[in-house]
């Protein structure tokens, strides 16, 4: 019965979750506030929204996982070649540099923006 409860619980939290989503706009005006949250983080300054460093470091990682994962598929123009040794904070300064240098692509979608951004930094050769 417990178990049962707590589903319900669970499948209406994830609905009103989806309701309220319906409205955002997951650009790059959003994005480019979150990641500047996780460069706080990174800089050690003691003020910053952990949540929207979550959201950033997540699409970060994602996208460049689900490149890394597909590139056998990606035509040469869609893919990225990102050096092995690059972390998650160099990630993120990449993508918060391109934001900032092209302020007339934020209205597009944020996962878009990180992509772009990391094929403008890294293009295959």
């Amino acid at each position: 019965m417990k178990a049962w409860i707590g589903a319900v619980a669970l499948v209406g939290m994830l609905g009103s979750g989806a309701a309220m989503a319906a409205d955002r706009k997951y650009d790059g005006n959003e994005l480019l506030g979150q990641c500047q949250q996780y460069l706080k983080l990174a800089d050690s300054e003691p003020n910053y929204d952990r949540i929207d460093v979550g959201i950033c470091a997540g699409l970060v990682e994602g996208v460049n996982s689900m490149v890394y994962f597909y590139s056998d598929l990606l035509k040469k123009d869609d893919k990225y070649c990102m050096p092995g040794n690059v972390t998650n904070g160099q990630m993120v300064r990449i993508l918060v540099k391109y934001l900032k240098d092209n302020p007339k692509l934020l209205n597009k979608s944020n996962t878009v923006l990180v992509w772009s951004a990391f094929k403008d930094a890294y293009p295959c050769k």
